[in-house]
């Protein structure tokens, strides 16, 4: 494939690119039940079955476990007070943000995941400490709730991520404005024309991931064995793979769009040339814009989407409905370029 002749489109920060949309947020009811609805009812039921437990709880409760056993104790109030500032911190924060937020797919599975997740995780920890007090006649004699919690973590994992499934995929909405005439264009014969290319982060940044990954072990190691506590430890080593999953993507720009694929295959991200507005190539600071590399979530009006890896240059796709998805990538003006041209193709091809 050929570049247009004016070579690569001038750089300029991905943020002030496009403007806001006006179109509505989509799955509007999905994000009320999942992101505010459910995790209210999560809550009230675990306060429904905590007050069915009352009469059979002791006078004094233990509401702290230490390496030795229980090591403070209190009324069953002081018990939720902690559970209650956090059940309510995270049901405004993560309600708001499902309903306010959404515009795309990763973006509503993410809200309604998390939202759901942590109602389900507050509700969880809070059920396992009472329910190991439950018929005791002292602190003396209450186990400690660990494997408990540790299996209500994966609860709220499993809960979140059904929410998170459910909350609804992005609609198939075409663009209806052309292409504009300064965005870069490919020359195109036919629909066999493929960029190809690979987008990986840089050595440096694996030695800060290796290094960030062995000291989260350390923590977890030492905070597990400090609380004698081995739940706690496999709790906060369970996101070090995470890590490691996103660092390589393969890109491909083809008739069907733009598809960015991780090395395993998941998670994908795929912008269709029907509802592509426009391609251009941008400067892209991934800690700045997105809070960090890998895929991410910009904190701006659109929610952009990016698989960003490194600092530099960037595929910026503006998609219909509002949506935009960036990418950092070697050569990105004739990925953008040949997008374009398919984008414009599949207009008339429409037409």
């Amino acid at each position: 494939m050929t570049s247009p002749g004016s070579g690569r489109t001038p750089h300029r920060p991905a943020r002030r690119s496009g403007a806001p949309s006006r179109s509505p947020l989509p799955h509007r009811g999905r994000a009320w039940l999942l992101g505010v609805i459910l995790p209210l009812a999560v809550t009230g039921a675990a306060l429904g079955v905590i007050a069915a437990w009352v009469p059979r709880l002791p006078d004094e409760l233990v509401t702290h476990w230490g390496r030795s056993g229980p090591d403070a104790t209190g009324s069953l109030g002081s018990l939720l007070a902690p559970f209650a500032v956090y059940s309510a911190a995270s049901l405004l924060v993560c309600g708001l943000f499902a309903v306010l937020t959404g515009r795309t797919a990763m973006v509503r599975r993410l809200t309604a995941g998390i939202a759901t997740g942590m109602a389900t995780l507050n509700a969880g920890i809070v059920l396992s400490a009472v329910h190991s007090q439950l018929d005791a006649a002292g602190p003396a004699d209450v186990a400690d709730p660990g494997v408990r919690i540790l299996l209500a973590c994966a609860v709220a994992v499993v809960a979140g991520g059904v929410a998170a499934a459910l909350a609804g995929a992005d609609p198939r909405t075409l663009a209806t404005t052309r292409v504009p005439a300064s965005a870069p264009r490919a020359d195109l014969t036919d629909d066999s024309v493929v960029w190809r290319a690979e987008a990986t982060v840089s050595r440096s940044a694996r030695w800060v991931l290796l290094v960030l990954a062995a000291a989260v072990v350390a923590l977890a190691v030492a905070t597990g064995m400090a609380a004698d506590a081995w739940w706690l430890a496999v709790l906060l080593l369970a996101p070090v793979p995470l890590m490691f999953l996103f660092l390589s993507w393969r890109v491909r720009v083809d008739a069907a769009g733009l598809t960015a694929v991780s090395t395993l295959g998941r998670p994908r991200q795929h912008v269709p040339a029907a509802e592509v507005e426009r391609a251009e190539v941008v400067e892209v600071d991934p800690f700045g814009e997105f809070g960090g590399v890998g895929l991410r979530i910009a904190p701006d009006i659109h929610g952009t989407v990016g698989v960003v890896l490194r600092k530099g240059e960037a595929i910026l796709v503006h998609r219909s409905g509002g949506r935009r998805f960036a990418i950092t990538v070697d050569d990105a003006a004739q990925g953008a370029a040949l997008l374009n041209s398919y984008a414009e193709r599949a207009r008339g091809h429409r037409s």
